[in-house]
């Protein structure tokens, strides 16, 4: 695979992440316009793009397929769990900046930049194989990924009244089950019963979920305009974390995945490069929200979805 056409998508991705930015400091975005676009794409456009994946795709992977890449996707996810057990102790990092570093680890921009970013590399027909790669995030970041910045946030305050509420279960439930989610779950089960149901409205879904990819990235940049430009590039800690995001754990995910997967090689390439994806957005809004190491937290994101232009196109070339 030519490492240009995958950079020159990369940077087109970035661009738009520029304009978010440049449009949110010129106040033509601000907080409320981010907030609404955030609702539309999350609850809209994202869930009408996994829905599109089966209803137009014309190369529908087999019921073994299916599971095998549902599989793998949660095995990834333990495998970053270990790895973020190991690596922000190797850095010497504690208390908030420690559970900011181990959420990155674990959680990456699987939906925002991972649906364009999975399509400009293996075509359209891999959405689906993405949608599958995606459903552990939501099932454990809002759950786990809270849980490890509210213990963080505890531990280091002898206030407790000073720290964030938890979420209620009603709140967690409200989280975890999502329009996302439920749109997989009703993806997977049409491709199990090797349902595609009419056309015309798979075609209607695609066109309203073509609006995701620029509006995401448009989010993107208008949450990274919100920090201080300086606090991007002044914490040497942060670029060691952001590297092992993007360039470590897509290496160890090769590593360890390779001898099984050779005869499947989009279900091997898709877990490489979701792997290699920067750290997730949501990150910063729940350090907010629960009391998490906000600006480590911004400054890998930046640094991480920077990174990502060279190292995705690297990644995708090599392997």
């Amino acid at each position: 695979m030519d490492f240009f056409p995958i950079f020159m998508k990369m940077v087109e991705l970035f661009l738009i992440i520029v304009i978010g930015y440049v449009a949110t400091k010129l106040n033509v975005m601000n907080p409320v316009i981010k907030t609404s676009l955030t609702k539309v794409i999350l609850n809209i456009a994202l869930p009408c793009t996994i829905l599109a994946s089966v209803m137009t795709t014309t190369n529908m992977p087999n019921n073994k397929e299916i599971f095998l890449s549902l599989g793998i996707s949660f095995l990834s996810y333990g495998v970053f769990f270990v790895l973020s057990k190991i690596i922000p102790p190797l850095l010497r990092l504690k208390g908030r900046a420690r559970a900011a570093a181990e959420f990155g680890i674990i959680f990456a921009n699987v939906g925002f930049i991972g649906y364009p970013v999975t399509q400009a590399i293996f075509g359209m027909d891999c959405t689906f194989v993405t949608c599958l790669f995606n459903m552990p995030f939501n099932l454990i970041c809002y759950s786990y990924g809270v849980y490890i910045l509210e213990k963080a946030n505890i531990s280091s305050t002898s206030d407790s009244k000073n720290s964030s509420s938890s979420f209620s279960g009603k709140e967690l439930a409200k989280l975890i089950i999502n329009p996302a989610l439920v749109a997989s779950i009703i993806c997977i089960t049409m491709a199990l019963l090797k349902i595609s149901g009419p056309k015309f409205i798979g075609e209607t879904l695609s066109t309203v979920g073509s609006i995701t990819t620029p509006g995401a990235l448009l989010i993107i940049g208008s949450a990274l305009a919100q920090m201080k430009f300086t606090e991007m590039f002044n914490n040497i800690p942060s670029y060691l974390v952001s590297i092992s995001c993007v360039v470590l754990t897509p290496l160890v995910i090769y590593g360890i995945l390779f001898s099984f997967l050779q005869n499947y090689p989009l279900i091997l390439g898709e877990a490489v490069i979701i792997s290699a994806m920067p750290v997730a957005t949501s990150g910063t809004m729940l350090c907010v929200e629960h009391g998490g190491d906000e600006t480590f937290m911004a400054q890998i994101t930046f640094l991480s979805t920077l990174l990502s232009i060279i190292t995705i196109p690297l990644i995708a070339t090599i392997l």
